[in-house]
C-alpha cells in the first residue's frame, strides 16, 4: 500500500511541469519576487495533484544557450506587441482585421506543440483557440491582420517559435529532422481565410 501511494505522488509531482508553470506564472506578474516565486511552485505543485496529466514522451534535452534566446525573444516579443495593442486602441478610426489562421507544426511532439501554443498566447494580439494532434496544428486568433500577407506574417512567426522551442529542449535529432523539414517547404498547407471583424466605431 505504501508502495503504490509513492507510486502516485512520483506520478503527479512533475519537477519539469512544475517549473514551467512557475515560469509562466512569474511572466504573468511581471515580475520576480520570493513571494511570486513561492506560490507559483505552491500554484504549480496543487495543480499537479488535483489535474494530474499523463506522462509526456520528451526524449530531448536541456540547452541553456537556447533557452536564453528563447526567453530574450519572448519578452521582446512581449513589448513589441503591447506597444502594437495600445496604438491600435488608440488609433482613430479604428482599423482591425481580426481572424483565425491556421498553422502545421514541423515538429511532432505534445511538449512541443504545448509549449508553442502556450508561448503564442501569452503575446498581445494572439491566442490558441484550438490544438490539433493529428496532425500538429494550431488555430490562432489573431488581432492585427493588417498589411502586406499578415497570414504569412502570423504562420512565420509561429514557426519561429517553433525552432526557437527546439533549440532550447530538443534532441540534436529532432533540430535536425526540423532545420530539414523547414529547409525543404514541408510545413505550409495554407491558411483558412481570416474572418473580417471590423470595428468602424
Amino acid at each position: 500500500m505504501r508502495h503504490a501511494s509513492r507510486s502516485a505522488i512520483r506520478y503527479r509531482f512533475r519537477p519539469l511541469s512544475v517549473l514551467g508553470m512557475t515560469a509562466i506564472w512569474v511572466i504573468l506578474w511581471g515580475g520576480i519576487s520570493p513571494m511570486i516565486i513561492a506560490s507559483g511552485i505552491l500554484l504549480a505543485y496543487l495543480i499537479g495533484l488535483v489535474f494530474p496529466l499523463p506522462p509526456i514522451n520528451w526524449e530531448g534535452r536541456f540547452h541553456p544557450i537556447g533557452c536564453a534566446l528563447l526567453l530574450w525573444h519572448l519578452l521582446h516579443d512581449l513589448v513589441v506587441s503591447s506597444v502594437r495593442m495600445v496604438s491600435l486602441a488608440f488609433a482613430r478610426p479604428v482599423d482591425l482585421n481580426a481572424g483565425i489562421i491556421r498553422v502545421d507544426l514541423d515538429s511532432d511532439n505534445d511538449f512541443y506543440q504545448v509549449q508553442v501554443a502556450e508561448l503564442i498566447s501569452l503575446v498581445p494580439g494572439t491566442v490558441v483557440v484550438e490544438v490539433v494532434k493529428h496532425p500538429r496544428r494550431l488555430y490562432l486568433h489573431a488581432v492585427d491582420l493588417i498589411g502586406p500577407d499578415p497570414v504569412q506574417r502570423i504562420q512565420d512567426m509561429t514557426h519561429d517559435v517553433e525552432g526557437r522551442v527546439l533549440a532550447a529542449f530538443g534532441s540534436k535529432q529532432e533540430i535536425a529532422e526540423y532545420r530539414e523539414a523547414r529547409s525543404r517547404g514541408m510545413h505550409p498547407v495554407d491558411a483558412e481565410p481570416p474572418e473580417l471583424e471590423v470595428d468602424d466605431s
